[in-house]
């Protein structure tokens, strides 16, 4: 519910801060004082547009904020707020509006800047403003719907449409994909087909790609790897007195006879012994890579062209070999399904048809359901609107046949005709002022425990009522602030005296500048409103009178 509204430099307020009650909260005040000015400021923190026309003048902006207390959060709001990452604070979020006198706004819920249209979202959740006002939820058709599933008890039914019409739709899309253009398919599948052929053609494996790069060095530098592989191998056994085994084999004589002398250097003789092994083992290794065949011509020219069909695929397909065959495998995995296709198709039309079908049961079980609702809801309604002084005023609830959606296969309006002898049309066509204020609490008398929003506002509730029709408007409003918070903007003195918070709007002059104040009024002052309301002064009559009401009526003194 809305707890406390801070108001700065707005139009024709300097500073004023209300804290509003839960249940009946109502605000009287002379024509003119400034009822419609708090309306405007709870609308701007409510999300509509603002202009620079209601800062106060020689200010420099204009500041509303407004704290929230959320007892009990709608789905849709609690998606918002952690969509949003608002964090309520203690229970409670925070809304405010500022607005320049250049006209630039800024937007802010739960002390974070936000878009405007969150902060409309936001309000859209927490509180319907009735009369010459936007917020009217019970206006826009989907509002419509939901509140007739409502009222119905069709929560469960509307649920099942709603699984089954998302299942048929993921089956669809599905279905619509795999049905593209023949062409378009048929060319993917040659394109894939050629790209597999080409790779499973050239048989590339794993690590081949480094293997040729070494094959292809050794065989184009061969003349130079064979002479120096024989040089070398001449330094280390050749058959001239400088091989280096030679040496070696003279200098082991020489330390075989010193190991004989002193026994110290048996050590060293066996050290030279393996060195003599290790060199033995190179020169060996030498003589059998010079004996190698030399490579011809063909192997190079057909190593060659293998490595150019490399480096083609390589810039089509992949920078190594393993990446190579990895596309392969997708494009073959992709032709398979392509393959397996048309099997996928018959399956998928069966399954929609299937889905179809019993979508449409569920849909027309609620659509049943919601034809029966709708003749006590229009029953109901109406009679409310009688006793709201719209004598002759007939509600109607339109059901038509519509394409199968989420919500079922139904197209819900609200319709009323105003007058007798007059056609029904949808609300939003007849109703204006202080009749949609009406026609509204009817509404809301009928959907109070339907209804999740949990603020109800009424501006000029009571245009063209009085007598017992006043009354009437009293005694439902009281009904309704049993389940909602409601706030209303009234010159009747039946609703000021049900309600159990009362604030007085009233202009005052300050220093040569018009302000207006508003203030809440309780015990005396509260009886005197009541009295003012009743026959616009307040004597000992009116106050008497007054007296009378409120205690008739039930209102707090």
């Amino acid at each position: 519910m809305l707890e406390t509204l801070r108001i700065q430099n707005f139009a024709l307020i300097e500073r004023i801060e209300l804290d509003f009650g839960p249940g009946f909260n109502v605000l009287t005040g002379e024509t003119g004082a400034g009822k419609s000015i708090l309306i405007g400021a709870l609308q701007l923190v409510l999300g509509a547009r603002a202009s620079s026309d209601v800062v106060r003048q020689g200010e420099q902006r204009a500041i509303i904020e407004m704290t929230v207390k959320l007892d009990e959060l709608s789905p849709a709001l609690t998606d918002l707020l952690a969509e949003q990452e608002l964090e309520p604070e203690d229970g409670r979020l925070l809304l405010a509006r500022h607005v320049g006198a250049d006209g630039r706004s800024k937007a802010f819920a739960g002390g974070r800047l936000v878009p405007l249209s969150i902060l409309a979202a936001i309000g859209d959740e927490l509180v319907d403003l009735h009369g010459q006002h936007e917020h009217q939820s019970l206006l826009k058709s989907d509002r419509q719907l939901l509140l007739l599933d409502a009222y119905a008890g069709s929560g469960a039914l509307a649920a099942d449409v709603r699984e089954a019409v998302a299942a048929l739709r993921v089956s669809e899309a599905e279905l619509e994909a795999l049905q593209q253009e023949d062409r378009e398919r048929e060319r993917r599948i040659d394109f894939l087909r050629h790209e597999l052929a080409e790779i499973q053609k050239a048989a590339f494996k794993p690590g081949e790609d480094e293997e040729l790069k070494a094959r292809l060095k050794r065989i184009q530098n061969a003349e130079q790897i064979h002479t120096l592989a024989s040089d070398a191998y001449g330094m280390l056994y050749g058959n001239d007195e400088g091989a280096a085994l030679d040496a070696i084999d003279r200098a082991l004589n020489e330390v075989q006879e010193l190991a004989q002398l002193d026994e110290t250097l048996a050590p060293t003789l066996r050290e030279l012994t393996e060195a003599r092994e290790l060199v033995n083992g190179v020169a060996e290794t030498l003589r059998g890579y010079t004996e190698e065949s030399d490579f011809d011509a063909g192997e190079l020219e057909e190593l060659n062209q293998r490595n150019a069909l490399l480096g083609q695929l390589k810039r089509k397909y992949g920078g190594t070999v393993e990446e190579i065959l990895a596309y392969g495998a997708r494009a073959a995995e992709e032709l398979d399904r392509f393959d397996t296709r048309d099997a996928r198709v018959a399956e998928l039309t069966k399954q929609c048809a299937a889905q179809r079908d019993s979508a449409g049961k569920a849909a027309a079980a609620l659509g049943k359901q919601r034809r029966s609702a709708a003749k006590k809801l229009d029953q109901a309604i109406t009679a409310n609107l009688q006793e709201l002084g719209m004598k002759g005023a007939v509600f109607q609830t339109s059901i038509e046949h519509a394409p199968l959606t989420s919500t079922g296969t139904d197209d819900v309006k609200f319709l009323l005709a105003a007058n007798p002898g007059e056609p029904a049309k949808p609300l939003r066509q007849v109703a204006s002022g202080g009749e949609v204020s009406r026609i509204m609490l009817a509404l809301k008398a009928v959907f109070a425990e339907a209804d999740a929003i949990p603020t109800l506002i009424f501006d000029e509730i009571d245009t063209g009522v009085g007598g017992e029709v006043a009354r009437a408007v009293a005694g439902k409003i009281a009904g309704l602030a049993a389940t909602h918070q409601v706030l209303c903007v009234s010159h009747l003195a039946q609703i000021g005296a049900v309600a159990t918070t009362h604030f007085r709007v009233a202009k005052a002059s300050d220093s040569g500048h018009t302000v207006t104040a508003v203030t809440e009024v309780t015990g005396k002052e509260r009886i005197e409103e009541i009295a003012r309301l009743l026959d616009g002064s307040v004597s000992a009559e009116s106050v008497r009178h007054a007296k009378a009401l409120m205690k008739e009526l039930g209102g707090k003194g």
